[in-house]
């Protein structure tokens, strides 16, 4: 799977977030939580983490994923809880529990 580095990301809150090369400032910091050493491995990341940066993390994972769309990978939800902390992790798109949700809606 081909890692993105946390280096590739350019930044400009400057530049309209329609861009999407370039993350807002808590996506940046929640794409942090998934590749803590800058992208070498990605590690999994809970809700609750996400809140702590943003309390629309929803709206931040899909900044995200749209990001990573590029490279094939996207965040996947990996076990849902049923107080709502649920676990996410960084992997291909194909085969993953959101193109699944995205060919259930048409999407794909």
């Amino acid at each position: 799977m081909k890692q993105m580095m946390l280096t590739e990301l350019r930044l400009n809150p400057s530049v309209p977030t329609a861009d999407e090369k370039r993350l807002s400032k808590q996506a940046l910091k929640i794409w942090a939580l998934f590749c803590p050493d800058g992208g070498t491995h990605y590690v999994a990341v809970w809700t609750e983490e996400m809140r702590k940066i943003a309390a629309q993390y929803q709206a931040r994972l899909s900044e995200l994923r749209a990001w990573l769309a590029e490279a094939g990978l996207t965040i996947d939800r990996t076990q849902k809880s049923e107080r709502g902390n649920h676990k996410y992790i960084v992997r291909e798109l194909r085969g993953s529990n959101y193109e699944r949700l995205l060919k259930k809606r048409g999407v794909l």
